[in-house]
């Protein structure tokens, strides 16, 4: 019997009947959230090049025994809830950057090099989904036994949305500490939705990062004057500031321009699913050979190919976080008054509101509605912040 088998029934020994069983218990519901795909499917190798250039491949995860999963809970107990232990840090607390995320536990980018499993401390663990996103700088503690994810620092960005769970409105960070968001859309399949587009232009506004909207699959357009017409529905992006890229994964065009703009950045990828995200990727950097599926032709709707949130490292000093599709893009915790702030075509018409707190919608001599009457306003774009604002809860006006 070795020394930490010693330990661990030593201190099994010290439980009564049902906390051992409840250790158990909960060893096995870890061992089984362990023992799921770690990544999606890949068709090449995935993130983390070794010392001759390549790509690790890391699959599947090990989810190890029960009695290692019974281990860890020991190790992670806290000095003094039981009989005395023998300290067992042999590391410092050191920061680094979490690259994929899985239920109670992360994988993290260290800052002095390599890369390390960690668990999730039970603080974290228990919100995670609002309080911890791929991106986020985290401080790390590591054992003879267990690595874990003891604080998250501060953000420096955010992308974010209203879980879509129902219930109680909780956030649900997305991705943190990106230089850029890049809002995917596709040319038919599945269609374009601006509706959706605005939502998320808000949310990057919110969280402080820079937006940049990519059209993808314009290889599916039949002729240059369907994207040229195309492209003139996206022109009050454009007059916004806001960079619009033209691309196709099939002929290459518009990489050369979506490279240039990510190179040096951390950026995310969102958008519908089956818009081409992980495509796009794989024409960027063909080594990360991402798994692609086709649009289901029964619902005209995209399937799900990225199954959970991953930072991939890109040729050109490119760092992209990878994100499920996104069907549906709530706003957390936006109010009636805040929201026209969003729509900056807004402000100069504003001025001539006869109410300061004019909400554009009802009110009388609207400066906005009669930019929209006149043109100097998009109407596609006012249709979308009417229809934001109905959507906002009676609570938050």
């Amino acid at each position: 019997m070795g020394k930490r088998d010693k330990k661990r029934r030593e201190w099994l020994a010290r439980k009564g009947d049902h906390e051992r069983r409840a250790l158990y218990q909960r060893a096995a519901r870890l061992r089984k959230a362990a023992a799921e795909p770690a990544r999606r499917r890949r068709k090449g190798p995935s993130f983390g090049e070794d010392e001759e250039g390549g790509f690790e491949r890391l699959g599947r995860r090990r989810s190890g025994s029960l009695e290692e999963w019974v281990e860890r809970l020991r190790a992670e107990e806290a000095p003094g809830s039981g009989a005395p232990q023998e300290p067992e840090l042999v590391e410092a607390t050191t920061d680094g950057t979490v690259i994929w995320l899985g239920p109670g536990r992360a994988r993290v980018l260290l800052d002095a090099g390599g890369e390390l499993e960690c668990l999730l401390c039970p603080e974290i663990a228990v919100t995670q989904r609002s309080d911890l996103a791929v991106g986020d700088r985290v401080a790390v503690s590591e054992t003879e036994e267990v690595a874990r994810v003891e604080a998250v620092l501060a953000r420096r960005t955010a992308l974010s949305r209203l879980d879509p769970g129902g219930g109680r409105p909780i956030e649900r960070v997305i991705a943190a500490n990106v230089d850029a968001v890049v809002v995917v859309v596709a040319t038919r399949t599945p269609p374009l939705r601006r509706r959706l587009v605005d939502r998320f232009l808000v949310a990057v506004e919110r969280g402080g990062a820079r937006p940049i909207l990519c059209l993808a699959k314009i290889d599916l357009l039949e002729s240059e004057p369907a994207l040229d017409e195309l492209l003139e529905t996206l022109g009050p992006y454009r007059e916004l500031g806001i960079p619009v890229l033209a691309c196709s994964s099939v002929s290459g065009r518009g990489l050369p321009e979506l490279r240039a703009a990510l190179a040096g950045r951390t950026c995310v990828l969102v958008g519908q699913s089956g818009v081409g995200k992980s495509s796009l990727l794989n024409a960027l950097d063909p080594r990360l050979g991402l798994e692609t599926r086709e649009i289901s032709q029964s619902v005209g709707k995209g399937r799900h190919t990225t199954t959970a949130s991953e930072l991939l490292r890109l040729e050109g000093d490119i760092r992209v976080i990878d994100t499920p599709g996104i069907r549906e893009f709530g706003l957390f915790d936006l109010t009636r008054e805040e929201l026209r702030w969003y729509f900056h075509e807004f402000d100069a018409p504003a001025q001539s509101c006869r109410f300061g707190d004019c909400s554009h919608v009802h009110e009388p001599d609207c400066g906005v509605r009669e930019a929209v009457a006149a043109g100097g306003v998009a109407e596609a774009r006012y249709d979308s912040y009417q229809r934001l604002l109905a959507s906002i809860p009676e609570a938050s006006r």
